[in-house]
């Protein structure tokens, strides 16, 4: 079976311009790179009231940013371990804070843990 001969319809001088549009890109890139200096502040020169406001701003930030630390510990501190204990037929029989009360801790300690939900931990005691 002979098989159809592809030409290459495209012409010397569309591969010429497309070559010539890549390189005359590259050269564009190349030079605009050299000219940008990021992250180069030495040669920037700020004036006294720029400076007072830089360091205005980052102090704030900082303010906030130990303020909204110290009310996470806060909230983590205040959070209270609540567990439910049921017995083997399902019924409640104990509930509380176990940190707070030694019977009930032992009661966590020999029961299985079921699962948790809204600051909540469920146990179940078995046979």
């Amino acid at each position: 079976m002979n098989s159809p001969i592809v030409k290459n319809n495209r012409s010397p001088k569309v591969k010429n311009v497309s070559a010539l549009i890549a390189v005359l890109l590259a050269a564009v890139t190349l030079f605009q790179a050299g000219n940008l200096k990021s992250n180069d502040l030495s040669n920037t020169k700020m004036s006294i009231l720029e400076a007072e406001l830089i360091a205005e701003v980052e102090q704030f930030y900082a303010e906030e940013e130990l303020a909204l630390e110290e009310e996470i510990y806060l909230e983590m501190e205040e959070e209270v371990e609540e567990v439910n204990i049921f017995d083997n037929e399902n019924n409640l029989i104990a509930t509380g804070n176990p940190s707070d009360d030694n019977e009930l801790r032992k009661l966590v300690n020999k029961a299985d843990y079921l699962s948790e939900f809204a600051n909540k931990k469920y146990y179940r005691l078995s046979k």
